[in-house]
């Protein structure tokens, strides 16, 4: 008896530790957070364990309960995430295995500490060269920009990125990171802007693009939909905040042009760079037409795809990768120039619908990764809804002196949620569309947004 006990108990505690390696590796590796509550439970009923799991933002409380021996214990997790899509497949691809008995739980368990503990597949070098490749293709696609602004903004980009890997552990620059980056930013933009030949509202909006908090105000909506209140309003009022700051930093810029030079910004109230580009004008200093979207969309869909870390040699689910992010945008696209113009939310909302509409049934008729196979179309669909006149509503105001300029801060962030509504309404009618019957199993399995 006293053998059978001691057995039981080495058993449970190696299924408990797969259970706490699994919410941690799904934590760091950015897993979406309103299905990972569920995920932890359902991994544990699967395995034969009594857990209960409450999960905030970076952080998450599990239980687990034996009735055997009638105890239980409370483990605390507090775990930041960067989101690695390669890793995050194959932290996946294990929790099926080990869940469906193709993989014994101590094995399962061991992969994923060595998983956690793998650095990442590409070095930060080539991370800053796809950054401000995106960034350039974006700001002809989404932002009205010529080819010497793209040219200009391919620095500025790259160097969003490499700040952010640089200060990674400097928790006190983090603080005030984004104030930074956004006031030196406006800065070099109004000063090139001066010349008469860079747009300052495509220069700036697309340089700080990639360090808008789309994704998160995405995560919040999406959490406040399957009911997570406390953790899905905690991430929408961030969203809103850092959305605040952003646009805070973009005036300190502009402003202190003005106080150093004495002269307005160039094209400040210029959201569509008409004033700038003109059609008399050198080719290079023309605005990107929508031809060029077939070359910048396809380009920026690729270089998010490295910059979050998939694996360049999987070229086959790469390719679906950046089909489906360019499905979503031309979409959203035919949406907002025929019926809804200016509309951001509903545009972003329907081009949720066909990304997540085409990644679902990838999943669901191919077995594959949905959640992997969307998420850079989501993630390219929040600054192309946002718009280039998203952040500088609230410049134009300030440097204006208007009495009522604090109504464009609130703006900003009213817009950041108004998008990611529309966000997460196209993906949950998608995701009802391709799983319409309910089922406590498939529901554990469906990793998606």
């Amino acid at each position: 008896m006293q053998a059978y006990i001691t057995r039981h108990l080495a058993e449970v505690a190696v299924r408990q530790e797969f259970i706490l390696k699994l919410a941690r590796a799904m934590m760091m590796l950015g897993a979406p957070s309103h299905r990972l509550r569920r995920q932890v439970i359902d991994a544990g009923h699967m395995l034969g364990l009594n857990v209960s799991a409450m999960h905030f933002p970076e952080t998450m409380f599990i239980s687990f309960e034996d009735t055997t021996t009638a105890t239980s214990s409370v483990r605390f997790l507090r775990q930041a995430s960067t989101l690695d899509l390669g890793r995050l497949a194959e932290a996946y691809e294990l929790y099926w295995r080990a869940t469906h008995n193709e993989l014994c739980v101590a094995d399962a368990s061991k992969q994923l500490s060595d998983l956690m503990q793998r650095k990442h597949i590409y070095p930060w070098w080539f991370i800053m060269l796809c950054g401000g490749i995106s960034a350039s293709a974006m700001c002809g696609a989404s932002f009205y920009g010529s080819f010497l602004d793209t040219v200009v903004v391919f620095p500025l980009g790259a160097a969003v990125i490499g700040i952010q890997h640089a200060t990674a552990g400097h928790e006190l620059f983090t603080n005030v990171q984004e104030i930074i980056i956004a006031a030196a930013f406006s800065f070099l933009s109004a000063c090139l802007a001066s010349t008469g030949k860079i747009c300052y509202s495509a220069v700036t909006s697309s340089s700080v693009a990639l360090v808008l908090p789309g994704m998160v105000a995405l995560h919040g909506g999406l959490e406040l939909m399957s009911r997570n209140l406390i953790s899905g309003s905690v991430r929408l009022i961030y969203a809103v905040i850092y959305a605040i700051f952003v646009a805070f930093g973009l005036f300190v810029g502009a402003e202190l042009f003005e106080l150093m030079t004495e002269k307005p910004v160039s094209g400040l109230e210029d959201y569509y760079c008409s004033s700038v580009h003109t059609i008399e004008g050198p080719w290079w200093q023309r605005s990107s037409g929508v031809w060029w979207s077939f070359l910048t969309v396809p380009l920026v869909s690729l270089t998010l795809a490295l910059c979050k870390y998939y694996p360049y040699k999987q070229w086959k689910e790469l390719i679906l990768i950046v089909f489906i992010s360019c499905s979503g945008y031309t979409v959203s696209h035919l949406v907002e120039v025929t019926k809804f113009s200016g509309q951001g939310d509903v545009s972003a909302g329907v081009g949720a619908f066909a990304v997540g509409l085409i990644a679902n049934l990838y999943g669901e008729l191919f077995d594959g990764n949905a959640f992997v196979v969307m998420v850079v179309g989501i993630s390219y669909l929040v600054p192309s809804a946002f718009g280039p006149n998203g952040l500088l509503a609230f410049v134009s105001l300030q440097s204006s002196g208007v009495a009522y300029a604090y109504v464009g801060a609130f703006s900003v962030g009213l817009r950041m949620v108004t998008v990611s509504i529309g966000l997460t309404v196209g993906l949950g009618l998608a995701l009802l569309i391709t799983h319409p019957i309910p089922s406590g199993v498939k529901d554990g399995g469906v990793f998606s947004m």
